[in-house]
């Protein structure tokens, strides 16, 4: 199944590429895929067998009045029967394009919501780390008394209270040894 969110992806690359705009429609697909997780219901209504396909257009143009392309694209993998996966193969158009313009997404968790110039800041700190453009969507978690927690990929930079207490600890426990 894998090379099919593939092949759907791939196909929605190359119209981007056509349109010379891969950061755009990465941004649309982005918009695109967190109003598909607001709205749960579409995916159900769009995969319907008892819904007509010109019926599943309207729903379509009014869901999603952005790009035409973006919204052709929509159509298509609806006519194909494929709306159950189409999470997943936006997902998968949103890794290429990573790939492609060198982008890692992570996650930065902190005890309290941080403002935009906050997450820039640390976005800034951990590109020059890694080399690339970072973005981060910052979620909540009070577990970590203070500070801040990113990851990336594989890449862990924790600067939570939680953490230096850990290691105080740590370090309390080898010298007691």
């Amino acid at each position: 199944m894998d090379s099919l969110y593939t092949r759907y992806a791939g196909a929605l690359i190359s119209l981007a590429m056509e349109d010379n705009d891969l950061e755009g429609y990465r941004s649309d697909i982005k918009d695109l895929r967190q109003a598909i997780k607001e709205n749960e219901g579409i995916l159900d209504v769009l995969s319907s067998a008892f819904i007509e396909f010109d019926e599943k257009e309207r729903i379509i143009d009014n869901f999603y009045p952005g790009r035409v392309n973006i919204r052709n694209f929509l159509k298509i993998v609806v006519r194909n029967n494929r709306s159950r996966y189409l999470i997943k193969i936006l997902n998968e158009f949103i890794e290429e394009c990573n790939e492609y313009l060198n982008i890692k997404d992570g996650t930065i968790y902190s005890v309290r919501k941080l403002d935009e110039k906050e997450i820039e800041r640390v976005e800034k700190g951990i590109e020059k780390r890694l080399s690339c453009r970072v973005e981060l969507v910052n979620v909540i978690d009070e577990r970590l008394i203070g500070g801040i927690k990113v990851i990336v990929d594989d890449k862990i930079f924790d600067g939570s209270i939680k953490n230096k207490v850990e290691k105080l600890k740590d370090s309390l426990v080898k010298g007691g040894a």
